[in-house]
């Protein structure tokens, strides 16, 4: 069968709400009643985080998707990657994994504003003997940091392009600096000379 046909096929079933197999592309429901894994390789992931950065419109401050999304993602991964391990791609397993992808950007963005620690695109948070006992401190606290203790997140800089908070963040962080700047400006200077009550000039 063609791909074009088969994927008409699909988006037939897809439509109908077919509770099938051969249909891992349906509706959430039907997903999630297949059991069978999915196994994501790092260009499927980086496909991924591309597709959705063309929908980039349709989310929120959260870019939290609708699931009609997750499910073209579904069939545009499936269409470009025809032979995957384990099963197919699904909305669920698609909006599950950009969960996950949020979740570790959010866990890296914190490792690197952490003090006592280097993080390096190629080797994460490079724990050194030296360091050990204050990671361990921090992974105690923060369990989703432990896989980067020497490992990097490859996805970092894409996935913060998607995140739109981020440069608000930093806006809003400003404005106090900026109003305490304009208070002080308006205070009397301490250099200026003090003057004596009217009532004592004569």
């Amino acid at each position: 069968m063609s791909d074009a046909s088969s994927m008409g096929s699909t988006c037939s079933l897809r439509s109908h709400g077919s509770p099938t197999m051969d249909n891992p592309m349906g509706s959430q429901d039907n997903a999630s009643s297949c059991k069978a894994a999915t196994h994501w390789e790092l260009e499927e992931e980086r496909e991924l985080i591309s597709f959705l950065a063309t929908c980039k419109s349709e989310a929120g401050d959260t870019m939290s998707f609708k699931g009609s999304v997750f499910t073209d993602a579904a069939i545009h991964l499936n269409r470009l990657y025809p032979t995957q391990k384990h099963a197919p791609k699904s909305q669920s397993s698609c909006k599950t994994k950009w969960n996950n992808l949020k979740k570790t950007y959010n866990s890296v963005k914190n490792i690197k504003t952490l003090s006592g620690f280097a993080w390096s695109d190629e080797h994460g948070v490079g724990v050194t003997p030296e360091t050990s006992g204050s990671w361990d401190m921090h992974t105690k606290a923060h369990p989703q940091s432990k896989p980067f203790a020497n490992k990097d997140f490859p996805h970092f800089d894409v996935v913060e392009e998607l995140m739109p908070t981020a440069a608000r963040a930093k806006f809003m962080t400003c404005q106090p600096c900026a109003r305490k700047v304009t208070s002080a400006s308006m205070a009397p200077s301490s250099s200026s000379p003090m003057l004596p009550p009217s009532s004592m000039l004569t």
